[in-house]
């Protein structure tokens, strides 16, 4: 296994009721006694990184000894399908190459429950990154972990915790959803769900007991969609042990929500640093790819750009929180891109120059503020790098304006120093600009020297207006 360096690192497990229970490694000892429920806590002082050395647990006349154990980063690596897309999906020769022995990994099997859990199923536990095992392990939580090694040249430790087409809102404990007025709908939302469910089967059983042979049972709602359930059976059992930090991938199961994403995403995020007992925790968001082919509804019932401000708005209102954008390495017509090192990569760049403070450019341009002058509007951004740029040398795509009519237009853009100069001749005086606000922005260009693309953004907060560009 890994531990957290430089943190005190819990250790804790079940003996028999007022057994004294002894920890001990690499010369760190600690011991309690055992509780009346049959659990107990220790905490061992914080280490530096190093190892192999060995944990030996005492209680009573039982020792367990655990080998290999090293001290170094671990992050915990959490969302749906694209977090959880498996190595072995980018093709053989990627997972040959997945021999890594300071970097190891732990998979926490898929599971749902009621009642928060005390334990998981993580078939043989903590391993060593070799192909076998790498095989089916996240594929983003891998690159980014293989990234940290070789920068940091510690150990790296990964616990992949992930379940594809699943809400956000089944990640978070009912309490959190419940303490806000914006998430609180999603549990009657649910009920009103398993009522119908219920009503639906027994009409179907009455239906068979009269002998409607044509009657067919209805689906029952997928237990993954429950609130707080993946929390309570994939998440709860995890706490506390010590970690660097979080990473997030998910977002496609709330796009029908996108605007109360903001506060789902909140609200997760404050209450796994609480749960965790350290409100400055750091938390990686991987913002939403271009995608192309969303289901043909009105647009603001399912907004992909919606979503990533969704997104870009929680990075911008805690402390600690990143934001890795990937407009540039989604796949249009798949929901699942296969670009997923670049998206590890970017991950452990906000990891290096964010968490760790390394002398790097790690983000690309963030949108800050907008002036507007006449038939102009001059924006100002934060992580211009060494300075703005496009991608493929081409000239700057992506931005749109309206003005008081609140009819959107493409715009002529040009880079003038640090700031970008927006405008259009038949928008007389502006009141708006929106970049790269589409489901599929392919066109979109801005990055800064670096090659870091920009987050998606806009100036107005107008609701209902689409961005259909005339």
């Amino acid at each position: 296994m890994v531990l957290q360096r430089n943190a005190e690192v819990p250790v804790w497990g079940w003996a028999a009721p007022e057994e004294t229970v002894r920890v001990s490694i690499n010369d760190h000892f600690a011991a309690t006694v055992v509780g009346q429920n049959g659990q107990w806590m220790v905490r061992l002082d914080e280490m530096p990184a190093g190892g192999p050395f060995e944990m030996t647990v005492v209680a009573g006349r039982e020792t367990r000894s655990f080998q290999d154990v090293m001290v170094g980063e671990v992050w915990l690596c959490s969302g749906q399908s694209n977090m959880d897309m498996r190595l072995s999906k980018l093709g053989s020769e990627t997972v040959s190459e997945a021999e890594h022995p300071s970097l190891r990994l732990f998979r926490v099997e898929r599971a749902t429950s009621d009642e928060p859990l005390d334990d998981v199923d993580a078939g043989e536990g903590w391993s060593r990154c070799e192909p076998s095992v790498a095989r089916m392990f996240s594929a983003v939580a891998y690159f980014m972990g293989r990234h940290l090694t070789g920068e940091l040249d510690v150990p790296v430790g990964l616990i992949h915790t992930a379940y594809g087409g699943t809400p956000i809102e089944a990640w978070t404990r009912t309490e959190a959803l419940s303490a806000h007025p914006e998430t609180s709908p999603v549990l009657p939302r649910w009920d009103r769900r398993l009522k119908r469910y219920e009503e639906q089967r027994a009409q179907h059983e009455a239906a068979v007991a009269a002998g409607d042979t044509a009657s067919r049972p209805p689906a029952e709602p997928p237990a993954r969609y429950a609130p707080g359930g993946l929390y309570n059976a994939m998440v709860h059992p995890l706490v506390p042990y010590r970690v660097r930090g979080f990473v997030w991938y998910q977002g496609e199961s709330n796009v029908w929500r996108a605007m109360q994403y903001r506060y789902l995403l909140k609200q997760m995020i404050g209450d796994w640093r609480t749960r965790w007992g350290d409100d400055r925790l750091p938390f990686g968001i991987v913002q939403l790819p271009n995608y192309a082919n969303p289901p043909r509804v009105p647009r603001g019932v399912f907004s992909w750009p919606e979503l990533r401000e969704s997104q870009l708005l929680a990075s911008q209102d805690h402390e600690n929180v990143g934001l890795v954008v990937t407009i540039d390495v989604g796949d249009p017509t798949d929901i699942h891109p296969l670009d997923k090192e670049t998206v590890g990569h970017r991950l452990a760049l906000w990891a290096l120059g964010d968490v760790h403070q390394h002398d790097l450019v790690y983000s690309g341009p963030m949108f800050r503020d907008a002036e507007f002058v006449d038939d102009k509007v001059y924006l100002s951004f934060d992580h211009l790098g060494s300075g703005l740029s496009t991608r493929e040398s081409e000239r700057l795509r992506g931005f749109i304006i309206a003005g008081a009519d609140k009819k959107f237009r493409w715009a002529v853009a040009e880079i003038e120093g640090d700031r970008i100069v927006v405008s259009e001749k038949k928008v007389v005086r502006p009141r708006a600009v929106r970049y790269a606000w589409d489901d599929d922005p392919w066109w979109a260009n801005l990055t800064n020297r670096e090659g870091l693309p920009a987050s998606p953004f806009r100036t107005d907060d107008w609701e209902g207006v689409t961005a259909g560009a005339r």
